[in-house]
């Protein structure tokens, strides 16, 4: 069955184009990684895997116990404004989230205004806690 999927794929898209959208959604995905990794706020907490960036919001230094409850805060905060969509899994009793850019409209444009929700939703999520 899985091969019936990915012959599908191939004849909608062709074997040139399909490799283009996947390059286009790793650099797309390289280029939230850079973002994610640019704010102090941040850590990038696993290599890329193609189009998934795996990162958490540092919680202050005063509350570093608080970190998985802070980050799945944060997916919910983002989750609700209905702008994106990110998920999380649990990385060495990390709640880690994840970012995956997949949509076949994507562009750099729409990962910078996700990147800007998430700004804004840990802006307001830290300033909380103080």
């Amino acid at each position: 069955m899985g091969s019936l999927k990915l012959w599908m794929v191939l004849r909608l898209y062709g074997l040139e184009n399909l490799q283009s959208y996947i390059r286009n959604h790793v650099e797309l995905a390289k280029h939230f990684e850079e973002l994610v990794s640019q704010d102090p706020r941040f850590q990038v907490v696993a290599p890329r895997k193609f189009s998934l960036v795996c990162f958490c919001l540092l919680p202050p230094h005063d509350k570093e116990d608080f970190a998985n409850k802070l980050n799945s805060n944060l997916l919910d905060a983002v989750n609700s404004t209905g702008k994106l969509f990110i998920s999380h899994t649990v990385l060495s009793g990390n709640y880690t989230l994840r970012f995956a850019v997949g949509a076949p409209l994507t562009e750099e444009r729409h990962v910078n205004e996700a990147w800007s929700v998430l700004q804004d939703k840990a802006s307001a999520l830290l300033q909380n806690l103080l």
